[in-house]
């Protein structure tokens, strides 16, 4: 049992990492920037891993959801890291529960499995601490916070197209990396579309590109391993887990962003971390 609880907290430790490297980066080169070199680095660790594993055939029905699980990342990447862009990534990053309460309701109502006490105690959680999160002085709702909730919306329907081309594909890591290399080119036609963006891309200084390329590499290790786990059939441990990425990234963001969160948001970010790992364990 030790092993696995040591790859989920690997797992929360490297979403958390990426998320706070690539925050620096879409702070000062912008969200589509910041979308487009999180994907290299996410390509670059999968695209390892499915060497690493070994190639394995993959349906026409699988790559097309796959496809189209990219298509969402788009999404979902672009107006997170909009709303990263200028909000801390403390409450930003707490909206990523939203993720896990939205798959937990598409389980219910959509394949029929069955809802308990917990997991209607995980659901309120998650909508409450998300509420709490949300709230700045004045008690007045934090409205710029809510294309990163829309952006969880995708991320959701991303992983639920996912489903199916990972259960019927032996390397479960293709469909992933597919959904990846259809999100890089949509990114980078939108970059090129725009002048401000295309400025980004044509930077001399490199650093924010080699830092967002390490952010994605995180992203793509933690992918690996969750999928390491899945394999294993120790889901709901990697699930429960890594879940906690967000009270990780307010720690790491108090020390290098200084981020600052009220009393409420507190409670509202612990509440909301609690909710998702109940959701993940029930």
């Amino acid at each position: 049992m030790l092993l696995p609880v040591t790859l989920a907290l690997a797992t929360a430790l490297t979403f958390a990492t990426s998320g706070i490297l690539i925050k620096n980066v879409s702070s000062k080169r912008g969200y589509l920037f910041a979308s487009l070199v999180i994907a290299i680095g996410d390509i670059v660790v999968l695209s390892a891993a499915v060497v690493l594993i070994g190639l394995s055939s993959i349906s026409y029905y699988s790559i097309l959801l796959s496809a189209l699980s990219g298509v969402a990342l788009v999404f979902g990447y672009t107006l997170f890291y909009k709303t990263l862009e200028k909000q801390q990534a403390s409450n930003t990053y707490a909206t990523v529960e939203v993720q896990v309460l939205l798959i937990a309701l598409y389980g219910i109502f959509a394949l029929g499995e069955s809802i308990n006490f917990a997991k209607g105690i995980g659901i309120i959680a998650v909508v409450v601490g998300i509420l709490f999160v949300s709230i700045e002085k004045g008690m007045k709702f934090n409205g710029r916070l809510v294309p990163a909730l829309v952006a969880n919306a995708f991320w959701a329907l991303s992983w639920i197209l996912l489903v199916y081309p990972i259960n019927h594909t032996s390397n479960h890591i293709i469909p992933t990396l597919l959904s990846f290399s259809v999100f890089f080119p949509v990114v980078l036609i939108m970059i090129l579309s725009n002048k401000k963006s295309r400025a980004a891309l044509s930077s001399k200084n490199s650093k924010p590109a080699a830092i967002g390329v390490a952010a994605g590499m995180s992203s793509g290790l933690g992918n690996a391993i969750f999928t390491i786990l899945t394999s294993i059939k120790q889901l709901v441990t990697a699930a429960v887990v890594s879940n906690t990425s967000p009270a990780i990234v307010a720690v790491f963001a108090h020390f290098i962003y200084h981020d600052r969160l009220s009393k409420i948001q507190i409670l509202g970010l612990a509440i909301v971390v609690c909710g998702g790992v109940i959701l993940g364990a029930y």
